[in-house]
């Protein structure tokens, strides 16, 4: 029925008067509103059955954890999202009835859905947070997101004036740091430090690095008050001078950051993009050719190694150079072919590298059976019901297939010097051919 709902929506004409049209698109945000409730309904109803049949608190949290895994696959998110869409839902129906009731008439979104669970996450009685949708509910579509949110953290600090203290300490034990390539063309070359800690330090922190910036531009520096800051952060973290003083220069930087490339883009000047690796070896950004080339040639110090890809499909399959775990150039060579999360739609940073088929079934620690997964992944992939196989095609095509049957296929991203288009037309070829052998 869905289904057919959407084919219909598919077949609308878009002529009509501008009043019409606005009437249509914003009975379709209400109408996604409700999908969305529906969503969070069967979500909630898979992780209730599949928790209460099991008694062990950690078998329940891998029941949820199985849950969410399915659900991102179904809705094509990342399992960390999931994570955050199946809590969703569990909240919505069991303690915020007014709340699931406003997304379901498309009164709000379910962002706005979200922030009010978030806000609420805290308090620690079902009663508690029955109440405060209860006396939230007035206010469910006539705020926006951040009135919202103000909104229902002010009821729930009313209803337990410890929430406050509980959601403080709540932040400060999520205090990390993270590295993401900048948004748009600049993530080539440039990236996002981001530091997420207690508000004091941070802005001591950054009061440290202003006041920095603003001496040196006082004595004549001519670079700008937010290069300042950054290059002395920089500086502060990672470069040092020599003990004795006598050389003022930033030290050398022993952080080996890798550049994966063609022969024709290093040596001959080709146009293929290059893959930027971080310490460990996991994939980061893309570079222009030019870019690649530039920072080798700046670079105080180059290694090369050597990798060796098929010609028809950009596969890696060896490097320069029987082990029961992944680790030196084996491991290496499996992240530079995956670059993320083999899992689909997740895109995280690898963190695990392991067998696909498992190793105490007869799995061989290889680069076919081998496959770059982030933590959240590995661990599903391992859960009850669940299993992941290598298509035996070129492509290394990997099938992971959930406790309810549903099919899942991954492939990693073109090789440098191989396009996309390319790569899923050998693909293609190759898997129907597979597909008529097994039938």
């Amino acid at each position: 029925m869905a289904a057919r709902w959407r084919e219909s929506l598919g077949r609308l004409d878009a002529a009509m008067p501008d009043a019409d049209r606005i009437d249509l698109m914003a009975e379709l945000e209400r109408l996604k509103s409700a999908a969305a409730a529906v969503q969070a309904r069967l979500a909630a109803a898979m992780a209730t059955e599949q928790a209460q049949q099991l008694t062990a608190r950690d078998a329940q949290a891998r029941a949820v954890r199985s849950v969410a895994g399915q659900v991102g696959l179904a809705r094509r998110v990342s399992p960390h999202r999931a994570q955050s869409l199946v809590g969703l839902a569990r909240a919505l129906c069991a303690d915020l009835p007014c709340t699931l009731d406003a997304l379901a008439e498309g009164r709000i979104s379910e962002w706005q859905a979200l922030l009010v669970t978030r806000a609420t996450a805290v308090l620690p009685s079902h009663e508690d947070r029955v109440g405060v949708d209860s006396r939230l509910a007035r206010h469910l579509g006539r705020l926006g997101d951040r009135a919202l949110l103000r909104e229902a953290t002010r009821l729930a600090d009313q209803v337990d004036p410890s929430a406050l203290a509980r959601r403080v300490k709540q932040a400060e034990a999520d205090r990390r740091v993270t590295v993401s390539p900048a948004p748009g063309p600049a993530g080539c070359a440039m990236a996002r430090l981001t530091a997420t800690m207690p508000v004091a330090q941070a802005v001591a922190a950054y009061a440290a690095l202003r006041r920095h910036a603003e001496s040196a531009r006082a004595q004549g520096d001519e670079r700008g008050v937010g290069q300042l800051m950054s290059d002395q952060l920089f500086a502060l973290l990672v470069r040092r001078a020599p003990a004795d003083g006598a050389d003022t220069s930033p030290g050398t930087l022993n952080v080996e950051v890798g550049l994966v490339m063609t022969e024709r883009t290093l040596l001959r000047g080709g146009s293929d993009p290059a893959v930027l690796t971080d310490h460990e070896g996991r994939a980061f950004a893309h570079a222009p050719a030019a870019l690649a080339r530039a920072l080798v040639r700046e670079a105080d110090q180059a290694w090369l190694s050597r990798l060796y890809a098929s010609p028809r499909t950009g596969e890696l399959v060896a490097m320069d150079s029987h082990r029961r775990l992944f680790s030196g150039r084996l491991r290496r060579l499996l992240l530079l072919r995956d670059q993320t999360c083999r899992m689909p739609w997740c895109e995280a940073p690898i963190r695990h590298v392991d067998h696909i088929r498992e190793h105490s079934t007869g799995g061989a620690t290889s680069l076919a059976n081998g496959a770059g997964l982030c933590e959240s992944c590995n661990y599903l992939k391992a859960d009850p019901g669940w299993r992941a196989e290598v298509r035996d095609i070129p492509g290394h095509l990997i099938e992971f297939i959930t406790p309810t049957g549903h099919r899942y296929t991954s492939q990693p991203p073109p090789g440098p010097g191989h396009h996309p288009g390319d790569l899923e037309q050998h693909l293609e070829h190759h898997l129907n051919d597979w597909e008529d052998g097994a039938a």
